[in-house]
């Protein structure tokens, strides 16, 4: 099949969430399918073509000219390719300019205070509805004779991308799929009104009319229309239907106009992230779950506590800022090490576990805490001020940096993942193939951790079951010892290596493609 898929980001080329992983393991798993596959990405000021082959600069003859708001706008198209994926680039000034995917940075609030570092562009639904239409009109102008079979649509930020096909000619046997990584509010990329709609789409208006939902203009529910709905995995999906999880009403609009969803769990892709070669893990030392040799893991426990950890040790990079150290007094295995790391954003539960580690210290447990990530400026500063209260025992990492990022992850006993809702999740993944075991709040995506074999799961989602759950697991390390935990550090990364290959989800994308296509 000739797939086509869009998103405004992909690993290694601009990064930004969890979006970028699935967009670039699904490609890559199509491409070994034998499938031809095309990826379209915003070219931006913080894009990295270093991994980029066969890369052509745009001309003035491969440009095309779109209409959004009352203005004519020229963008220009650009290729490459990367581990088999087909890559055409969309460029236009406004997202040449931008230094990150979706917000502001340092940089952009000390040229201008207004641009908050962390607050979403303010153009964005011009930026949106750029891309969206570049994609429509590359087809129409330089794909006549090779039209898509299946144009895949990542997100709220690609989801417009079938209404627009749906009033062009070009894309009448194209069939369109869009998925929702994540229904919460903030995260939908709609229009306030149907006015704004109209304004920048150009569509008609009784056809905008359709996806509305409090008002807004909803790219979610007009995709339902014309597009395959999927979602990244089954129990999310039920919680949006069922409307047990916040969809700032999406889930009634979604039963009002029967748009059913389809949940298919996302996967890991093994080869970025495999222990025993370090090439692929960026983790300082090789160790293998899988067959129980962790010496390389607990190797990298003390390397990380003296390099990222250590109080005043002058290593830490500079695109992070530490706060806080760990004291283990030359007793580093006396201890249990807990971590997160994720966005810092209060759909993870960053109070929860906030208050959760709280209550574990002040009960003076053995129990140090790793913390690793950005977002949110109020809960940065909360994690920033646990670490300076509890000093010795907490260390924070405000930033990302991949390779402090993973070791902080592989240094623990345990990752938490209170998230109040996740589509998937992605770090628990992680953790169980680092040979970390999660401890998550049962809910959407994190009930594919199977509860006392591969993690544990705790509802509800307070810190006094965070807690309660944490000091059963601490106490039980400190009596019974670490080995204690091996039989599921084994279990956890069998398990995932046997069910959620990339390879393997894949071949289910395959399968609605195909089923899509018979329609």
């Amino acid at each position: 099949m000739n797939i086509w898929l869009v998103s405004r980001e992909y690993a290694g080329i601009a990064e930004a969430g969890g979006v970028k992983n699935v967009a670039t393991s699904l490609c890559e798993s199509l491409v070994k399918l034998g499938h031809s596959i095309t990826l379209f990405i915003p070219y931006y000021g913080c894009t990295d073509l270093s991994q980029v082959e066969d890369c052509d600069n745009y001309s003035e003859d491969h440009c095309a000219q779109i209409q959004v708001d009352e203005r004519f706008e020229k963008v220009f198209f650009f290729t490459g390719r990367m581990n088999g994926v087909n890559i055409v680039f969309v460029k236009h000034p406004f997202f040449s300019e931008k230094r990150a995917v979706y917000t502001y940075t340092r940089e952009d609030e000390l040229e201008d205070p207004e641009h908050k570092q962390g607050k979403g562009h303010f153009d964005v639904n011009f930026l949106n509805t750029v891309f969206q239409k570049a994609v429509i009109k590359y087809g129409e102008v330089f794909c006549t004779d090779n039209v898509p079979d299946v144009i895949h649509c990542q997100d709220a930020a690609t989801a417009m991308v079938p209404a627009y096909g749906h009033f062009s000619d070009t894309y009448k046997n194209t069939r369109f799929v869009v998925t929702i990584h994540n229904a919460g509010p903030g995260y939908h990329h709609n229009f306030a009104s149907v006015d704004g709609a109209s304004y920048y789409s150009g569509l008609p208006r009784e056809y905008l009319e359709k996806g509305l939902c409090n008002g807004s203009v909803e790219p979610f529910i007009l995709s339902g229309m014309d597009a395959c709905v999927t979602t990244v995995s089954p129990q999310y999906a039920r919680e949006i239907l069922e409307d047990k999880t916040d969809t700032a009403g999406l889930a009634e609009a979604f039963r009002n106009r029967n748009i059913s969803i389809v949940g298919i769990t996302n996967g890991i892709d093994f080869s970025r992230y495999e222990t025993f070669d370090v090439e692929k893990s960026q983790l300082p030392f090789a160790y293998n779950p899988l067959t129980l040799d962790l010496e390389g893991k607990y190797r990298g426990r003390n390397l990380f506590l003296k390099k990222y950890a250590s109080k005043g040790s002058g290593e830490v990079p500079d695109c992070l800022t530490q706060y806080g150290y760990i004291d283990a007094d030359g007793r580093e295995e006396d201890f249990v090490y807990v971590a997160y790391h994720g966005r810092v954003v209060h759909q993870k539960g960053i109070e929860v576990m906030c208050d959760a580690a709280e209550k574990i210290l002040y009960k003076g447990l053995k129990v140090k805490f790793i913390f690793a990530g950005q977002g949110d400026p109020e809960l940065e500063e909360k994690m920033a001020a646990m670490s300076k209260k509890f000093d010795g025992s907490i260390v924070y990492l405000k930033g990302y940096e991949k390779v402090s990022a993973r070791l902080s992850v592989a240094a623990a006993d345990f990752s938490l993942h209170p998230s109040w809702f996740e589509p998937c999740g992605l770090e628990d993944f992680i953790a169980q193939t680092f040979g970390t075991i999660p401890v998550a709040h049962a809910t959407g995506g994190l009930k594919k951790i199977v509860g006392g074999e591969t993690g544990y799961l705790y509802s509800p989602n307070s810190a006094d079951e965070l807690s309660r759950v944490l000091e059963k697991l601490i106490l039980q390390v400190q009596e019974k010892g670490r080995k204690s935990l091996e039989p599921m550090i084994r279990h956890a990364s069998e398990y995932i290596h046997e069910n959620y290959s990339w390879e393997k989800v894949a071949v289910e994308y395959e399968k609605l493609y195909e089923s899509l296509k018979s329609k």
